[in-house]
């Protein structure tokens, strides 16, 4: 099974790497641009939330991302050694009442949630491990 494994620090412009290296790992193995765009904002939404608000130091610090491109779905799995944060206990947004503006965020892990088939969590070793899978 092909597979791609890509560490970067807690960097918000690491991102960009990031996103080019999976689209060209998803194409070269010729998943649809509905599971190349799932993986992407996947991975942009969970990393950089990651890097916004689990680190309590200015310290650099590791965030691995692996993919693995089976014959029904496309797993990824993203470690970090971040604060403890369970994104799947995260709450849904509420709706905003009529003729009101949403406030910005907290939309991200929504959009995830709905976008991949599977998303898991859990806590080993210091490491924050999510799981998520799009069926191709």
């Amino acid at each position: 099974m092909p597979t791609l494994a890509i560490k970067v620090r807690n960097d918000l412009n690491e991102l960009r790497g990031v996103a080019a290296a999976t689209t060209e790992f998803l194409e070269t193995n010729r998943a649809s641009r509905e599971v190349i765009f799932a993986a992407n904002l996947a991975i942009e939404e969970m990393v950089s939330n990651t890097i916004k608000y689990g680190y309590s130091d200015n310290l650099e610090h590791q965030i691995e991302i692996q993919l693995l491109l089976g014959a029904t779905s496309l797993e990824i799995e993203i470690c970090d050694d971040g604060s403890p944060f369970d994104p799947c206990a995260y709450p849904a947004p509420a709706p905003s009442p009529p003729g009101d503006k949403r406030q910005t965020g907290g939309l991200g892990i929504h959009f995830v949630r709905n976008i991949l088939d599977r998303f898991n969590y859990v806590r080993r070793e210091g490491q924050n491990i999510v799981r998520l899978t799009k069926r191709l």
